[in-house]
């Protein structure tokens, strides 16, 4: 008897062990695969660990300020990139250099951001500074070129705006006292400002008004051009999409610019009474009708009628010679027959002529 107990205890013990091992492989290979796919997420930790051990010396207090730095910025440009296709930088990276002997600038260098800065002694300070110059010299690159200075720095303000809103209040304070408070004289830059907060809210800043900005600047980069066109088209490009974010429910008549360097459609799709009355056929005659005129075509549905949509682009995308370029599902607030503002839940197909010739390599 003792000796089959004594069996029964060794195989308990052993199969424990092993699973415990078993079971920390996983989880460390696990890991290291998910900070492979999110190094902004490795950043973030390194920041954590090092924020813990800094009263040790000030080289681990500069690894925190730097590694807090390029996982915040580096989680945006993440989340900004999957919404806008072309964007140039891939991700960002912090240099401290000597108060007395250096200047600060950034620079770029195989798709990497660099963003040489003085350490300040407060990190809300070296927070919203990084996050300042990088929106300011890597956010929409080419087409800040071409654009009026106050159209750029009221995009500047929006796009560092939306990066610091989730931080700390007192962040946020920084950024309002070092940046915004000044520029916000300006009637021009705080219209725009207020623009882009409904055009936000729509759900459409990103991957409308930022990525057909992002187009024009593809467009006009190393061609001959005429800027007061491209600063005219460019408000009449926010202002359509203002009125577009502002209509009320069902009123679709606010549906095609058609500038010099951007044309584009937005079509609403998958609405219950057209689907059980016409299926897919209205849609796809619809759009055969509409593509020749646009160069991109933004289709927007409800994420019940995701599936419906793709059938829809699927039957007539070689008629149209368009290809899916992005696609995303999205909170909006719309605003019902009567003005008032609902919370919806989007899904958004955007396609684009393959005829159309940008200057961008892949």
């Amino acid at each position: 008897m003792k000796e089959i107990y004594n069996k029964i205890d060794f195989n308990f013990f052993f199969d424990f062990d092993f699973s415990l091992w078993e079971v920390s492989t996983f989880s460390l290979a696990g890991a290291f695969i998910y900070f492979l796919l999110n190094p902004e997420k490795f950043e973030k930790l390194i920041a954590l660990l090092s924020r813990l051990l800094r009263f040790i010396s000030s080289k681990v207090d500069r690894t925190y300020v730097k590694y807090d730095l390029q996982g915040k910025i580096n989680d945006y440009l993440k989340k900004v990139s999957k919404r806008v296709k072309h964007i140039d930088i891939k991700n960002i990276k912090i240099e401290w250099i000597d108060v007395s002997a250096q200047t600060e600038k950034q620079y770029i260098q195989d798709g990497e951001m660099i963003i040489r800065l003085k350490k300040g002694d407060h990190q809300n300070e070296n927070i919203v500074k990084a996050s300042m110059a990088f929106i300011s010299h890597a956010f929409l690159k080419k087409a800040k070129s071409y654009i009026a200075k106050y159209q750029r720095e009221s995009m500047d303000l929006f796009a560092c705006y939306d990066l610091l809103k989730e931080e700390k209040s007192e962040i946020l304070d920084q950024f309002v006292q070092d940046f915004m408070k000044n520029k916000m004289d300006n009637e021009k830059i705080a219209d725009f400002f207020e623009k882009y907060t409904d055009i936000d809210d729509v759900g459409i800043f990103y991957p409308v008004l930022v990525q057909e900005l992002t187009f024009l600047g593809e467009k006009v980069f190393a061609n001959k051009r005429d800027t007061q066109k491209i600063h005219k088209e460019v408000t009449d490009l926010v202002n359509f999409l203002y009125r577009y974010a502002n209509r009320k429910l069902r009123e679709d008549n606010i549906n095609d610019f058609s500038g010099e360097y951007c044309k584009f459609g937005i079509r609403i799709i998958g609405r219950s009474l057209v689907i059980n009355r016409d299926g897919e056929r209205v849609y796809v005659n619809h759009l055969k009708k509409v593509a020749g005129k646009n160069e991109t075509m933004y289709l927007i549905g409800n994420k019940e009628h995701k599936k419906f949509m793709k059938k829809v682009f699927k039957s007539c995308q070689l008629d149209l010679n368009y290809s899916l370029i992005q696609e995303e599902t999205y909170k909006a607030i719309i605003k019902d027959p009567e003005g008032e503002p609902i919370e919806v839940k989007n899904y958004m197909m955007t396609i684009r002529n393959n005829s159309i010739k940008v200057y961008h390599k892949s």
